[in-house]
């Protein structure tokens, strides 16, 4: 099943109404969470003049195989927050439901207690703490296990004794992803990779798995089979990091020059990691893989 988006027209959302579906602009970059209300006519005027787009689901020509089932990508799975495994120190993301604001803060988890609320601490931006009002209206994001999940919620109460924390709104439900193994997500990073010639080559990512990449060049990385070393940042809970990941090139196709002059489309396998890569890599798949198909 492929993913495709269809442009919305001005009939298709209405004011002081939960929009139905996660909404994008014409670069695939989400505008709106699904259930955000729009507060003015001229709210959506302007959304409307960027380009508004929701995903819409293509069927495959060809039925997948038995061994490609268990790799077609993430499952939803939804449960109580108290089902999940949640240690104190965990880190959240807390992303902003304001319309027209993408901010993003990460906090640490103190505390929970079943059907009254959450306890994380206050977020900060550059070094200084966000200021936060009683009402504001998040959706939190967490990783557990093999999954990720994300809750709506609401700021109950903000405070700075004996330290600076925030009481969050206890969450009906929770919705998560099982990532699979071969799910890939759609990315673009630029990387170095090296080869067993003792040359490096500037490509780029175009998209990444727990186990694999497909990466984009100007000339081939090698032959078919070669090991090759990748090396590129990511960012994962806001800390940027270098990976450093082994692999074998296992197909290479020629495809009409992109923009930035890239032909040559490298199917790449992941051989053994470090655990620290694993687990670094895993999180950021995990991280990318939800906020792309994140439906809160």
């Amino acid at each position: 099943m492929s993913v495709q988006y269809q442009k919305l027209n001005l009939g298709d959302i209405a004011v002081g109404k939960p929009v139905p579906w996660p909404l994008y602009d014409e670069n695939r970059k989400l505008l709106l969470a699904r259930g955000v209300k729009l507060e003015s006519e001229r709210q959506l005027s302007a959304l409307m003049e960027r380009g508004l787009f929701r995903v819409i689901q293509g069927v495959s020509q060809a039925a997948p195989r038995e061994e490609e089932k268990e790799d077609a990508g993430p499952r939803e799975d939804i449960r109580k927050l108290e089902d999940i495994r949640l240690t104190v120190g965990d880190t959240l993301q807390m992303q902003s439901r304001a319309a027209g604001d993408e901010s993003r803060y990460y906090v640490k988890l103190i505390g929970f207690l079943k059907g009254r609320g959450l306890i994380v601490t206050a977020p900060t931006a550059q070094g200084q703490l966000v200021m936060m009002r009683e009402g504001q209206a998040f959706v939190v994001r967490l990783f557990a296990g093999k999954s990720v999940y994300a809750f709506a919620t609401n700021v109950q109460r903000v405070t700075s004794v004996p330290f600076p924390h925030v009481f969050l709104e206890y969450p009906r439900e929770v919705r998560g992803l099982v990532v699979r193994r071969g799910a890939r997500a759609k990315v673009s990073i630029i990387c170095s990779v090296a080869n067993p010639k003792a040359s490096t080559q500037a490509a780029t990512v175009v998209d990444l798995s727990v186990g694999g990449a497909m990466i984009l060049a100007k000339a081939p990385l090698g032959d078919r089979n070669a090991p090759i070393v990748i090396s590129f940042k990511v960012e994962i809970n806001g800390v940027e990091q270098l990976l450093k990941v082994p692999g074998f090139i296992r197909s290479v196709r020629t495809e009409a020059e992109d923009a930035r002059g890239n032909r040559f489309h490298h199917g790449i396998e992941f051989s053994e990691m470090e655990s620290a890569t694993q687990v670094s890599l895993s999180g950021f798949v995990y991280q990318t893989l939800f906020e792309q198909s994140a439906e809160l």
